[in-house]
């Protein structure tokens, strides 16, 4: 199997355990505007388009990957799968793809939210650093700085919307843990 064949694989593994786990969640009680999510997706798509309009600029190399540097990033990658995986399991019906309130949310903070606030968006950067560790190429600079952007204007939502809903204990909780990476952000 290829490098790209087996991130793609870890990719898939990611997506179906979303769409698997995405039933049963707890009814929502406010959800913050979606428009924000569309314009995400737009600009996804766009950014997918342009690397295709592009090829020769966002799928060259910034160095030829080796055998190490696949396997490296086949680690990284299933290591970032497998902690976002583990924190979406934590959540367990507390979560929800767009930031919102849930009917009896809980304040998590077991598992990998001892680690950091939010692990899902650690799991998917980490991911997707893994994929271009391996690859090499210019476009994975350019999705990791669009991903980190677009999740850390999620973070900002979210935890406003959690202050809101636990102004006693989450104000702790931001103190204790830091957002992204443990010690560090």
């Amino acid at each position: 199997m290829s490098y790209r064949d087996v991130t793609a694989v870890l990719w898939l593994i990611l997506v179906a355990y979303w769409i698997l786990s995405a039933w049963g969640n707890k009814p929502t009680v406010y959800r913050f505007n979606p428009v924000w999510r569309a314009l995400s997706a737009i600009a996804i798509v766009g950014l997918f388009v342009l690397f295709e309009a592009y090829p020769a600029f966002f799928h060259r190399h910034v160095y030829q990957p080796t055998d190490a540097c696949r396997a490296a990033g086949i680690a990284v990658c299933s290591a970032g799968v497998a902690f976002a995986i583990w924190a979406r399991h934590t959540l367990g019906r507390n979560w929800s793809g767009n930031p919102t309130i849930k009917e009896g949310h809980e304040l998590v903070e077991r598992g990998p939210y001892r680690l950091v606030r939010h692990p899902i968006y650690t799991g998917i950067l980490l991911a997707i650093v893994g994929t271009g560790i391996g690859s090499g190429q210019v476009k994975h600079l350019f999705i990791f700085g669009f991903a980190a952007t677009i999740l850390w204007a999620k973070l900002r939502i979210e935890e406003s919307l959690m202050v809101s809903q636990f102004p006693q204990s989450y104000p702790g909780y931001m103190r204790r843990t830091k957002a992204l990476v443990p010690f560090v952000i």
